[in-house]
């Protein structure tokens, strides 16, 4: 080698190393190793993969390998880095040591970050079947969420099955934005008599921009719930099996606070033996309570099998009905648009096939066009309540909730 040769790839080296000309930091892939043993935590051997290749690298759960979560895994050292689950992240059943802990999987303050399975083979199991057991006899037993997107921005999380959540699967909030998750299985299926109580798969609150596209879901609570803050939620072709339903609320809990949902827009979902398709929950009004405005909200192409009713709105949520007679809602909903509900109902509630208690101090501004929903014996019944100008549906008095 030439001395002026040798002497630029000096040069070079040092502008790498002191000037960040080049960037192998972003090339970086780190794999982690799991102890194999289920009493020891692999959440240290993910934290420093992390810290090393977090800046922009690539950071491999390993396929047909468990790493056992028995502390927070928490995201913060990833910047704009790809966490590939090909393996399992397997929660531990230490019920002492979570007891009150805010969620097993922390996305907090971060921006950019890429969560996916290329194999579609990773997994993360919530150990959620001796937690549901637990709580049935313990019911002050404070379960974390399984993952939690607090003031967290531009994540993808893709291709992953989420397994036995002990509550709530996805939490979004915090000033939360710019939010995918696609192509999930979502599945809580009790095999006790104890049901999986709380397993709503997303809650997302006070925060925008967040898309749901191609996702099943088999829970026990809100297949999807937006709450306070919501804004830009998109969702599209998802299935949620035993269900509450894709829901607006709850909304209005807290004494003198505002309650804002605004522009949602779900489109092409099926809705399997679910309590509800869709709906809006609502707390009763009074000084105890919160203004609720529910604003642009779109239901289209909802398909309803089995479901107790296509549709409902409750405005007495988790209250006494002498308590919402002394203090109605003063909700507001407005442009609430229900197109192309197609389908049957259950038995449960037949003939009735949908249950519309509109707010009795506020406003009731809903839509139907495409309504197109019948009971197992053909016949159809709407009921409603404080929805002084019905658009798209036949109303019959009587509605409750």
């Amino acid at each position: 080698m030439q001395i002026e040769d040798l002497f630029t790839l000096v040069l070079f080296v040092f502008a790498c190393k002191f000037d960040q000309i080049c960037s192998l930091t972003n090339e970086n892939t780190c794999t982690p190793t799991s102890a194999g043993n289920s009493s020891i935590d692999d959440v240290p051997a993910i934290n420093s993969a992390l810290l090393t290749c977090g800046n922009g690298g690539t950071i491999i759960i390993s396929s047909n390998t468990i790493f056992m979560i028995r502390s927070p895994l928490d995201f913060a050292n990833c910047r704009q880095c790809s966490f590939q689950i090909e393996g399992t992240l397997k929660v531990s059943d230490d019920l002492n040591y979570w007891n009150g802990k805010t969620a097993f999987i922390l996305l907090q303050n971060i921006t950019g970050a890429t969560i996916q399975s290329l194999t579609g083979m990773g997994i993360i199991d919530g150990s959620g079947q001796v937690y549901w057991d637990y709580f049935a006899k313990h019911k002050t037993y404070k379960r974390p969420l399984l993952m939690f997107f607090s003031n967290a921005s531009n994540i993808t999380f893709n291709n992953i099955k989420l397994k036995d959540a002990p509550m709530m699967f996805v939490t979004v909030k915090d000033k939360s934005y710019n939010i995918s998750f696609s192509d999930l299985i979502l599945s809580a299926v009790s095999t006790s008599v104890n049901d999986p109580k709380n397993t709503d798969g997303f809650d997302i609150g006070e925060c925008s921009h967040v898309t749901l596209n191609n996702i099943h879901v088999t829970n026990g609570d809100d297949c999807v719930a937006f709450e306070n803050g919501a804004n830009y939620i998109t969702v599209n072709n998802i299935t949620c099996v035993g269900s509450h339903g894709v829901s607006v609320g709850s909304l209005g809990l807290g004494a003198g606070e505002t309650y804002v949902v605004q522009n949602v827009y779900v489109s092409k979902i099926k809705m399997i033996n679910c309590s509800k398709a869709a709906g809006i929950k609502l707390w009763p009004g009074g000084s105890s309570h919160g203004s609720v405005f529910v604003t642009n909200v779109t239901y289209d192409g909802v398909i309803v099998d089995n479901c107790d009713y296509a549709f409902q709105i409750m405005n007495c949520y988790e209250s006494e009905s002498k308590t919402c007679e002394k203090h109605p809602s003063t909700a507001r909903l407005s442009r609430i648009h229900l197109m192309n509900f197609t389908g049957k109902t259950s038995r449960k509630y037949e003939p009735h096939v949908a249950n519309i208690d509109c707010p009795p101090n506020g406003t009731c501004d809903l839509t139907f066009t495409g309504w197109d929903i019948i009971a197992p014996h053909r016949k159809s019944v709407v009921l409603c309540a404080h929805y002084d100008h019905p658009s798209g549906v036949k109303c019959t008095p009587g509605a409750f909730g």
